[in-house]
């Protein structure tokens, strides 16, 4: 069986020993599938070890995303003449890159959730200034017919009390109000757009469009606690700094190079070969597997 196997039982071996830290790529493997290089070459040489081997008969190709192993059949008739070479091999997203994606994209749909809610804000209010009158009139007629008559209209409460001070506020404060929602929601569209794409000017104009509004979000919580403005603010606060740390604006840490040097020295193929598993021994006596790391 294949799980006997010496290369089987050094990758489990390694598992077991240590925490995974590909977690990001794992996911996007299950999701994606493998990135497996050289599938249907019609030789493989020692010099391709890092990313296929031939073993018993299988031919174990190295997923250089994930790092996994996967056992396939030599391909008959051989689709290619040899593993491409390194420079021929377009490597997946990986490590510090790939959490940093998908950390990004989740800012970015969290971005997009805001341009929602706020165009909706800004169209219901344009539309309610649009028909303003109207919709006063059938206003005034429900709440007659709920209350059996005219009645005093500041005795009603609640939502409906609310709603009947917006046909009194003023129309220009209203379309103030409207216009400031679209100004904010093409801001949010315009960091989500930038995220989605890991663009680093994104970064930058997320982290201040973030902070901006932290004091604002605090000062709201002075006044009144609900869960939706504690959860806003934990949003807030939580972005504003992995974006201070992880990304290093402004120079932090090491700012942008450090990036791009953690980058090379953890994606890439630098990060490939600092994950190679060397092929194990078994002792004959023993059937015990050892594994090399280089």
């Amino acid at each position: 069986m294949l799980t006997g196997h010496p290369l089987c039982y050094s990758y489990r071996s390694m598992r077991h020993r240590q925490k995974p830290s590909n977690r990001y790529e794992l996911f996007t493997c299950a999701w994606k599938g493998h990135a497996l290089v050289g599938v249907g070459a019609a030789t493989v040489t020692p010099a391709d070890s890092t990313v296929v081997r031939e073993l018993e008969g299988l031919r174990w190709h190295r997923c250089i995303r994930c790092d996994d192993w996967v056992p396939l059949e030599p391909s008959a008739p051989p689709v290619l003449d040899a593993v491409p070479p390194r420079d021929e091999i377009e490597v997946p997203l990986r490590g510090p890159a790939l959490r940093d994606r998908y950390v990004l994209r989740l800012i970015a749909v969290d971005r997009a959730i805001h341009v929602i809610v706020l165009s909706a804000l800004a169209l219901v209010i344009f539309l309610f200034l649009g028909h303003r009158h109207t919709l006063q009139d059938d206003y005034d007629r429900i709440m007659s017919a709920l209350t059996g008559g005219p009645g005093n209209p500041n005795s009603l409460h609640g939502f409906l009390g609310r709603f009947r001070h917006w046909f009194f506020a003023n129309p220009a404060h209203l379309y103030e109000i409207g216009i400031a929602a679209l100004a904010y929601a093409a801001l949010e569209a315009t960091e989500a757009v930038g995220l989605w794409y890991a663009k680093r000017w994104a970064e930058y104009l997320t982290f201040i469009a973030t902070i901006v509004f932290i004091p604002l979000e605090i000062d709201e919580l002075t006044r009144s606690i609900t869960t939706l403005k504690v959860l806003t603010l934990v949003i807030n606060v939580a972005i504003a700094l992995y974006l201070l740390l992880a990304k290093r604006l402004f120079g932090l840490r090491g700012g942008h190079k450090a990036v791009l040097a953690r980058r090379a020295e953890l994606g890439g193929w630098a990060g490939i070969e600092r994950g190679t598993v060397r092929p194990a021994t078994v002792d004959a006596a023993s059937g015990a597997g050892t594994r090399a790391v280089g």
